[in-house]
């Protein structure tokens, strides 16, 4: 039998850019909400304390006001780029394999073949179980790292396609 390698015409080549993809659903936006209030929280209240100190005196105090009012300032400013991050997001299944598009400043789209596939694997924090959303990972073979996490869908949806997943990898 003779070797044979085949030139192939990329412009024939199914594009990743140009699919219809799946938006995550509106409640991943309101956990995206609470995580940045309850984070801002943590670091906004320890900024007050030095005020609330009657020895510090008050022209020190002026100054001191800055402090959680930029922190403030910054939470809000990371809360605003991961709800505009959360925009982008998407994620497609295909025939032969699940896509996930993610990123604000770096866009990043993965394709990860069903084939590869070893290992799927559903799980949720405190925060996302109280909106009713799950993080869905996968794992190939050859690594112990997640090689994709879709954060941010609905728990039936992410127990539905680790489902789906495993069963076109030929583990279902």
């Amino acid at each position: 039998m003779a070797f044979t390698n085949l030139q192939v015409d990329t412009e024939t080549l199914p594009r990743a850019a140009t699919l219809d993809l799946h938006p995550l659903p509106p409640a991943h936006r309101r956990e995206i909400l609470a995580q940045g209030l309850i984070t801002t929280g943590i670091f906004v209240l320890p900024s007050i304390i030095p005020l609330l100190i009657p020895a510090i005196p008050s022209a020190v105090r002026g100054v001191l006001w800055l402090v959680p009012v930029l922190v403030l300032l910054l939470g809000t400013l990371l809360t605003a780029l991961a709800l505009v991050r959360f925009r982008r997001k998407g994620y497609a299944l295909r025939q032969h394999d699940v896509v996930f598009r993610t990123g604000l400043f770096w866009r990043k789209t993965t394709v990860l073949p069903f084939d590869r596939v070893q290992h799927a694997e559903v799980t949720q924090g405190p925060l996302q179980r109280r909106f009713g959303l799950a993080t869905l990972k996968f794992f190939t073979a050859g690594g112990s790292s997640v090689d994709l996490a879709i954060e941010g869908l609905l728990a039936d949806d992410a127990e539905r396609l680790r489902e789906t997943v495993l069963e076109r990898a030929g583990h279902g």
